[in-house]
């Protein structure tokens, strides 16, 4: 009987000292805020999550957001890619790209590799061409997905500039 009540106890302290555990590591992501243009959600519209991921400018930031989105994904893409290599990615739009929405001037090297696996690709000039368009395409409980891949070109500053349009236009549907 001494034994089963050990048993007991043992189980209720293991238990209370879990339960300790999970609120200590939960505590410092309760207050985290994400970076400002980092897979940063700015909206959800008719079931439809606008993500801005401004920030990525290389492969492998976009590679990451895509991985991290579970859902299917409007990707709105390009800038200057005079020196992007798109490769990496093509696994990743296969499994969950529906639409590529290019923006800016110099996307040949986008267009080229993923054109024959996309059906669904277009060319705007302008980040609220690209918003809109890519919500009229959106069904609900998909993502549109800002991840540009490479440096802005001469539409935007920067990234952030790009990133603070994508969220104006955004809120503006």
């Amino acid at each position: 009987m001494q034994t089963q009540t050990n048993h007991k106890n043992l189980a209720a302290m293991t238990a209370q000292l879990l339960q300790n555990r999970r609120r200590t590591l939960k505590k410092p992501f309760q207050s985290f805020i994400n970076v400002p243009h980092r897979m940063q959600q700015v909206r959800v519209k008719n079931g439809v999550v606008f993500i801005n991921d401004s920030k990525a400018e290389n492969v492998n930031a976009t590679y990451f957001a895509l991985q991290s989105i579970k859902k299917p994904v409007i990707w709105i893409a390009g800038g200057d890619d005079s020196n992007t290599n798109y490769w990496e990615l093509m696994s990743l739009v296969r499994q969950k790209v529906s639409h590529i929405i290019m923006i800016g001037q110099n996307n040949d090297r986008l267009y080229q590799l993923f054109a024959p696996v996309i059906d669904h690709i277009y060319k705007v000039k302008t980040m609220r061409e690209a918003v809109q368009l890519s919500y009229q395409f959106a069904e609900q409980g998909c993502s549109v997905l800002l991840s540009p891949a490479c440096k802005p070109d001469y539409a935007f500053v920067d990234y952030r500039d790009r990133g603070e349009q994508f969220i104006k236009a955004v809120n503006k549907l």
